[in-house]
């Protein structure tokens, strides 16, 4: 997106439980092909029927079936146990991914929240409603949003942000907010479907994460999500969620 993030802010990793197969590699031999059992950009727990002793580096080719992605990673062996999910004596890994570039942490998150919603595509997801008064900023954040395949309608004034909000014909998964943050009666009204309806809202800050007065107070709501920074990532984390 245009509020390009720092290289060296760390991430926080979401892990989810998703449906796929890792075939390991260590020194170029094969070592077997594992469940995954959940993944994140940070690691993956996998089980499998070979035991590998902590602290070995391995090679990851993994295959996501809800998604339909293919990776390949290195990693190293945090620590090994008995997998106590379904029948027959099964080990679980927990691999850690300790340098994956930007790209490869863009890669793994995309991938999950395709997988996220393809696996709920029997239960159609709730749209999000975009507030953004900005023309440009507007179509910037419905591209990011619809590019992981979630639904949304967006709106450029209070008044129909109002009507759309207190309409029985439509629910809405959640209200993503930017440039209305510095306007008071916006975020007044905002602010009472926050708290009447506990309305999830996630809030898009400045440039380096800078936040208006009513945006702050917003913040300190628990359903209130505000991504330290405006970048694509983070909104795809806001949105996971």
């Amino acid at each position: 997106m245009g509020h390009a993030r720092s290289e060296r802010e760390r991430r926080s990793n979401h892990r989810v439980d998703l449906d796929g197969r890792a075939v390991l590699f260590q020194r170029g031999d094969h070592v077997g092909q594992y469940t995954i059992e959940n993944l994140s950009a940070g690691g993956a727990w996998i089980s499998g029927n070979r035991d590998l002793r902590p602290g070995h580096l391995v090679h990851l080719l993994i295959d996501l079936e809800e998604s339909g992605d293919t990776m390949s990673l290195t990693g190293s062996v945090r620590r090994a146990g008995p997998h106590d999910k379904g029948n027959g004596h099964r080990v679980g890994l927990a691999i850690a991914f300790p340098a994956l570039s930007a790209d490869q942490e863009d890669a793994i998150h995309d991938a999950l929240l395709r997988g996220l919603v393809r696996r709920d595509k029997s239960t159609v997801p709730l749209p999000f409603l975009v507030f953004e008064p900005r023309r440009r900023v507007r179509e910037e954040i419905e591209s990011e949003v619809r590019s992981f395949g979630l639904p949304l309608l967006s709106v450029d004034s209070l008044s129909e942000a109002v009507e759309e909000l207190e309409s029985d014909e439509t629910k809405y998964g959640g209200l993503i907010i930017h440039s209305v943050t510095h306007d008071r009666r916006a975020m007044d009204v905002v602010e009472f479907f926050a708290r009447s309806d506990g309305l999830r809202t996630i809030i898009l800050p400045e440039p380096e994460g800078a936040l208006s007065n009513h945006a702050v107070r917003l913040a300190k709501l628990p359903f209130v999500v505000v991504p330290p920074i405006w970048s694509r990532s983070e909104l795809r984390r806001a949105l996971m969620n």
